[in-house]
């Protein structure tokens, strides 16, 4: 930090980075140096005006600064999560799907039905399906190209499913679906 009087300064680490604090000691313009390996950041150097009354004699210029050795910081929480997926850019509003089965099961038989998200972007397709005994036994999914799938599970008991199809993080339309079995 460089301005008319010396700064009195001091860093923390906190959960989001550093906080540092500064207390000017005279009044005037001081230019606040921000640095990332040697580099500027973004809006560096900050011009500060500080007001008040006189704590110490105005020199020339002086000059104070606080070094932090920084390390990598990666969260427990984040260890145990695995990878960061990639920022995906699409619209699950735009996917659709049909087939019988979405509509009506059948015991011990592939029932099947299909996935286009060929408009929709590209992200991660999820299909869930669920029954009155839990999660269904055998699900499939096969990519056709262009974001095209086919999907056939097969259910073991009767009764009503719950059919989850999402395109990333969200539904598509009709998603949930009530299939009976």
């Amino acid at each position: 930090m460089d301005g008319p009087s010396r700064v009195s300064m001091d860093c923390t680490e906190v959960e989001e980075g550093y906080k540092v604090r500064y207390t000017p000691l005279a009044p005037g313009f001081y230019y606040m140096s921000v640095k990332y390996n040697g580099h500027h950041i973004v809006g560096s150097p900050f011009k500060i005006e500080a007001q008040g009354g006189n704590l110490a004699e105005i020199g020339a210029q002086e000059t104070s600064s606080v070094t932090v050795e920084t390390v990598q910081k990666v969260s427990k929480a984040a260890q145990k999560q695995g990878p960061v997926l990639p920022q995906f850019k699409s619209d699950a509003s735009k996917v659709t799907s049909k087939g019988m089965g979405l509509k009506k099961a059948y015991l011990n038989k592939h029932n099947q039905f299909t996935v286009h998200a060929g408009d929709a972007g590209n992200n991660i397709l999820y299909v869930g399906i669920y029954g009155p005994k839990g999660p269904c036994d055998e699900v499939q999914l096969k990519h056709k190209g262009k974001n095209n799938y086919e999907c056939w599970y097969v259910v073991r008991d009767r009764g009503d499913y719950i059919v989850i199809v999402k395109w990333g993080d969200d539904h598509i339309p009709g998603s949930p679906y009530k299939v009976e079995v």
